[in-house]
């Protein structure tokens, strides 16, 4: 593939510097240690054109120009200073470049688009950023008959995070819908930079040090959930596997669980796998980081930007059946989230202490976060009794994905209206792929079956 090389000029509103975002210097400690490899961090998908619906390359490029004006995480630079301190640097104009890959003619069975559309991502997703000179966005236009049929983007993990990359989804749909226009932003609406000055702000290290006793309260002076024992036998292959199971039929069954007990479908899934945690390790108390969004204020809540920043959580499930750890988990989250957020060099200053020395600083090793933006229960269709869901099982399916975290135990929770998956990585010095996937069935089943006692117990 050559693509042809353009450029999407765009001016903002301002250029400014400021430090980092918690959310940004905690990405960018996990780009640092991810690297040579960071760009297991790059942000990467498509958006494809609908067939019937016509898009040219200059709407596109006026697109791209449109919305990196628009949005200063798009345009922001991330330098070093002499003494190797990382700051964001917002360019009020500049160029994006566009490549442009065009099919052979003609491409009827879109076979062209396709292969077009795949060398895009697998170069996008396998190049890191350079951070300090590169803008965090990339895009790539595929044309095939004079248009566009697909538009394939790789951001920085600097720029934006999932519910970001989200939100820009969502306007980038309305702004070819309306006719290439959108509201403006509001004047006072809060961009990264200003983010980063109030979290320095004596208000903003006041909640920060609220994260890091919330933290010491809770971790400090015990054992830590552990990994399984390591299995003893000499390491080959990959150092990590990571596996996925769609399940139509978690899907509905969580909805039922949710709606009984009057909570959202993220924390019965959360509930679930704490009390499967506790289960299979023999803890009475089980440890996990969780992946906050941090868009709780409303003047965040449809930011392009990374927000997320993870929530330190633990959960006594000592006696308790699967509804009673869902409950507890509830309670325990909403804290965790309440006091998530603060500079990483506290962070990382704490968990020393709490640990042996920054040498072996104390470290939650099993990780949960739900991907997915929209949570709401999925109804049963009328008539339709839970206990029937088992038979559902069937129609699940595992596969085997390529590893993108390098976290011991990472569970993450996506799907859609039609299915729930759960991707699950873990360190193959610990776990064997057949551990992995028997983790993720046995959460799938735990969710019917209590699903089915819903039903059995007249809910």
């Amino acid at each position: 593939m050559s693509p042809e090389r353009k450029q999407a000029a765009f001016t903002g509103t301002r250029s400014v510097e400021a430090g980092l975002t918690w959310s940004q210097q905690e990405i960018w400690s996990l780009i640092e240690g991810a690297a040579p490899e960071d760009h297991v961090y790059n942000v990467v998908g498509v958006i494809d054109v609908p067939d019937g619906t016509r898009v040219d390359e200059l709407r596109c490029l006026r697109a791209v120009s449109f919305f990196v004006s628009r949005h200063e995480a798009l345009r922001t630079l991330f330098p070093r200073d002499r003494h190797g301190r990382v700051s964001q640097r917002v360019l009020r104009e500049g160029d994006v470049p566009v490549a442009v890959a065009r099919t052979g003619e003609p491409d009827t069975a879109g076979t062209g688009v396709a292969e077009l559309t795949a060398a895009f991502r697998e170069d996008f997703g396998s190049r890191p950023f350079s951070y300090a000179d590169e803008l965090p966005v990339r895009i790539g236009l595929v044309v095939s008959g004079g248009d566009v049929r697909a538009a394939v983007y790789a951001f920085s993990h600097m720029a934006v995070d999932w519910f970001g990359l989200d939100a820009l989804l969502q306007e980038v749909r309305a702004y070819f819908r309306d006719g290439g226009t959108l509201p403006p932003l509001a004047d006072d609406a809060t961009r990264p930079a200003d983010l980063a000055d109030r979290q320095a702000s004596p208000e903003g290290v006041a909640k920060g040090t609220r994260a890091l006793r919330h933290i010491e309260a809770t971790f400090g002076g015990r054992p830590l959930l552990s990994l399984p024992p390591a299995l003893g036998t000499p390491a080959t292959g990959p150092r990590h596997h990571r596996a996925a199971l769609r399940s139509p039929a978690a899907n509905l069954a969580t909805g039922v669980i949710a709606r009984h007990m009057g909570m959202s479908t993220t924390s019965v899934v959360l509930g679930c796998a704490a009390a499967l945690l506790g289960e299979t390790t023999g803890s009475g108390t089980v440890d996990l980081l969780l992946t906050s969004s941090q868009r709780f204020d409303r003047d965040l809540r449809h930011m392009v930007a990374t927000l997320m920043q993870e929530a330190y959580f633990s959960v006594d499930v000592t006696g308790a059946d699967v509804f009673e750890t869902i409950k507890r988990s509830w309670r325990a989250s909403i804290s965790a989230y309440r006091n998530a957020g603060c500079a990483t060099d506290a962070l990382t200053a704490l968990l020393g202490r709490l640990g042996d020395g920054p040498g072996a600083p104390l470290e939650l090793l099993h990780c949960f976060n739900d991907k997915r933006g929209r949570t709401e229960p999925v109804p049963l269709a009328p008539g339709t009794d839970p206990r029937d869901l088992l038979d559902l099982l069937k129609d699940s399916t595992l596969t085997r994905l390529p590893v993108t975290e390098r976290e011991p135990f990472y569970l993450v929770v996506d799907g859609d209206q039609e299915a729930m998956e759960f991707s699950l990585t873990c360190d193959a010095a610990h776990f064997t792929p057949a551990d992995t996937e028997g983790f993720l069935r046995a959460l799938e089943s735990s969710l019917v079956t209590a699903a089915a006692r819903v039903r059995a117990a007249g809910g």
